[in-house]
């Protein structure tokens, strides 16, 4: 794998700011950092915008937010100091989050710039120019019209769609008189039709491609921007990318990428084409599965850890049993001779179940101070993360995240898990407060015994452990099934046929709100 650099590893992300980033892109994202800290290589972030119709302004803000929520530090091109440190860590030991600040500046960092690709146009001009002179490429002249009349002919033969080769016809002197008159023209790369191109692929191994079925693809626009083909070769050679980590999509094109590379005489990068990851359907991960930017997760309530942690497993198998890693432990067993041919399925459950895990081995202080920073982050909807805890001392908080913490899977369960300790009145069928084995009576008399039993517990002794000792003790020593009692208890003052521990619910209710709540499970009855 190794080339001209010397065995130093330089990759690169290189986006195109058509709007937030995706699960795939930030995937690929994550390969390449992981690969760079593997190897205590550099990692580069450039900025694909030559396709001027496409950008969307905010894109490259929207990007680095993206890769900071993840952790991805870049450590060479397209940087941003509009992203301002916050005062506190998301979660102890993860990267420190961002939060945007207005009048904020877009920089570039690093010896090989510019980073943004629409600053590099010269440059592309002389390589595009540099390939006539060789005779590796040629001026084209044909309109659009000439061009949909080839392809309309192509298709009525059945024909793979290739431009024909009209212009390679015109003379030298026929060539520069169009030139000299100003007629637009693109710049298109020459293809030798024999034989074949390998690409011996680091996760796909060897590939073959007919060169009969290779077009001459157009490198230099008539409006003087490059396509990506021209582009993406030239910034690989003169930024010194050791290797070229990027989506299976991008295979097909690659033949054309090692053309060039012979054509100017330059050594290869190496080449890995990451799978593509799929929907449950098993087709391309799109809308229709769901999130489309990688930002959505965060503001659904998944934690930069577990998205981390599950985006390195799509595609990439540690041959171990072990699922859940640190960022440490990632950066130490992640190589590309790990990753998958196959194409990851993209499953949510999946997802879900990590994100739980990583919820349930915070600290109750640790997962308290990510919601309070996440309902802060998200201002207007903070609502959404505490629901009707918004406003909750920090002590009865604390209790409250951790009664829901073993039963959150994301952030945003912590509200509907936790509202009902809050509400005046409980909606519920009075037929769930009924265990089997009872009768609506003896139900009833159940919850009767619970208030003698809460009347004669202090209020200093109001506390988790002492009211599950208090009944616990009087189960046993009154020969009463602790089903049978606790069952309608827990009902009554959650409301829920599921819910927390009872006497966590009941230490956070206080005994009055207790005792009201079960009492008008009583009247139901």
């Amino acid at each position: 794998m190794a080339s001209k650099h010397n065995n130093k590893i330089r990759v690169r992300f290189a986006p195109s700011p058509t709007g937030a980033p995706h699960v795939g892109n930030i995937r690929t994202a994550l390969f390449a950092w992981l690969f760079a800290r593997h190897h205590k290589g550099t990692f580069i972030l450039r900025i694909e915008d030559t396709d001027t119709d496409r950008v969307v302004a905010g894109s490259v803000e929207t990007i680095l937010e993206a890769l900071d929520w993840l952790g991805l530090e870049v450590d060479e091109g397209v940087k941003s100091f509009e992203l301002q440190v916050s005062s506190q860590r998301l979660v102890s030991l993860w990267p420190t989050s961002f939060k945007k600040e207005k009048n904020g500046v877009l920089q570039e960092v690093g010896e090989y710039g510019p980073y943004f690709q629409s600053k590099r146009l010269d440059i592309y001009k002389k390589y595009a120019e540099e390939l006539v002179a060789k005779g590796h490429a040629y001026y084209c002249f044909c309109s659009e019209e000439r061009l949909e009349q080839i392809r309309k002919e192509q298709e009525a033969k059945k024909l793979p769609p290739k431009y024909n080769g009209h212009c390679l016809t015109l003379d030298a002197a026929e060539v520069k008189k169009l030139l000299d008159g100003g007629e637009a023209h693109v710049i298109r790369m020459k293809i030798g039709h024999e034989g074949e191109t390998v690409l011996n692929d680091v996760i796909k191994g060897e590939v073959r491609f007919k060169n009969s079925l290779i077009d001459d693809q157009v490198l230099l626009k008539s409006d003087g921007f490059p396509t990506y083909h021209l582009a993406a070769v030239v910034d690989d050679h003169l930024m010194e990318i050791s290797h070229v980590i990027r989506a299976d999509e991008w295979l097909p094109s690659t033949p054309k990428h090692l053309l060039l590379y012979d054509y100017f005489g330059w050594a290869k990068p190496a080449f890995a084409h990451v799978p593509i990851i799929l929907g449950p359907d098993k087709t391309k991960l799109s809308k229709r599965h769901g999130a489309v930017s990688i930002l959505d997760y965060r503001e659904a309530g998944y934690l930069p850890e577990a998205m981390f942690n599950y985006l390195a497993f799509l595609g990439w198998n540690p041959k171990t049993d072990q699922e859940l890693f640190s960022r440490d432990e990632l950066i130490k067993e992640f190589d590309l001779d790990k990753v998958n041919k196959a194409n990851p399925i993209f499953d949510i459950k999946k997802l879900n179940w990590m994100n739980g895990q990583y919820i349930k081995k915070m600290t109750a202080n640790e997962l308290q101070s990510v919601i309070l920073n996440e309902a802060k982050r998200s201002e207007g909807s903070h609502g959404l993360i505490l629901g009707s805890f918004a406003n909750a001392q920090d002590d009865a908080l604390k209790k409250v995240v951790k009664l829901a913490q073993e039963r959150m899977e994301k952030l945003v369960d912590f509200a509907p898990l936790t509202d009902f300790l809050r509400q005046d009145k409980l909606d519920y069928d009075a037929k769930i407060l009924i265990p089997k084995g009872l009768s609506q009576t003896q139900c009833k008399t159940q919850l009767q015994t619970a208030l003698d039993v809460i009347s004669k517990i202090e209020a200093g002794d109001w506390q988790e452990e002492k009211l599950r000792k208090t009944f616990l003790d009087y189960c046993e020593k009154n020969n009463v099934k602790r089903g049978e009692l606790l069952w309608p208890v827990r009902v009554a003052v959650t409301g829920l046929a599921n819910s927390p521990d009872l006497f966590a619910v009941m230490d956070i209710l206080g005994k009055k709100k207790s005792i009201e709540r079960i009492r008008e499970a009583i009247s139901k009855l």
